[in-house]
């Protein structure tokens, strides 16, 4: 007797880990992959033809971010699982995931099995963080004092100088000039004692920011 296989896409830009995930999803009999994509913007394209259960949602995007994409589907589509596959275990991504309502959360480095279990388990809507995550995510916030107080768009540029976005792209993707962008990170180093932007990422990494 044939049973209801739950239908799987995947998002991930990075070509080896979206391979890995092909091989682990057409092993399973329960699950059917319906496609993997690179961006956020083919995956919406494809949602608006064809309901799916569960959504594989890497955060760091080229374009459209997953967090933005969570956002969207959980508005237009509610009654898709979505379970975001990262590398990011920052406090700040991980509740504003949680907030855009993702119903998992995994980091890249989890099981074959504990990704087939998350995928069943939030289908019988139960909630999925990995236990190192949930730690990062309610213990007591880091010390607050030496933490620069970041405006609105200063964590916007700095969460996309972090993905390795050039100026020129920034300006585009914020509406700005290239000089307000520079002016930004100007600010930003100043903000975190620092000349580069290599030495940026590393202490706003250190102090929870990234």
């Amino acid at each position: 007797m044939a049973t209801h296989k739950l239908s799987v896409i995947v998002v991930e830009d990075h070509s080896i880990i979206a391979e890995g995930l092909n091989s682990i999803l057409h092993d399973n009999e329960e699950l059917e992959l319906k496609g993997i994509f690179a961006t956020a913007e083919e995956a919406l394209v494809f949602l608006e033809a064809s309901a799916i259960d569960v959504l594989l949602l890497d955060i760091s995007l080229p374009e459209m971010s997953g967090l933005e994409m969570c956002r969207i589907v959980k508005r237009q589509y509610p009654r898709t699982k979505i379970v975001a596959l990262t590398n990011h275990t920052e406090r700040s991504v991980i509740q504003e995931m949680l907030e855009n309502g993702a119903d998992g959360y995994l980091l890249k480095n989890t099981s074959k099995q504990d990704l087939i279990t998350a995928i069943a388990e939030v289908m019988k809507n139960r909630f999925i963080l990995q236990s190192e995550l949930q730690k990062i995510l309610f213990s007591p916030a880091a010390a607050d004092k030496d933490r620069p107080r970041l405006t609105t768009r200063e964590k916007e540029i700095l969460l996309l100088v972090s993905q390795g976005t050039t100026t020129s792209t920034i300006a585009k993707q914020l509406f700005i000039s290239p000089q307000t962008v520079e002016t930004h990170r100007r600010n930003l180093m100043q903000k975190f004692e620092v000349n580069n932007s290599a030495a940026l990422i590393k202490k706003a990494t250190e102090k929870g920011l990234l």
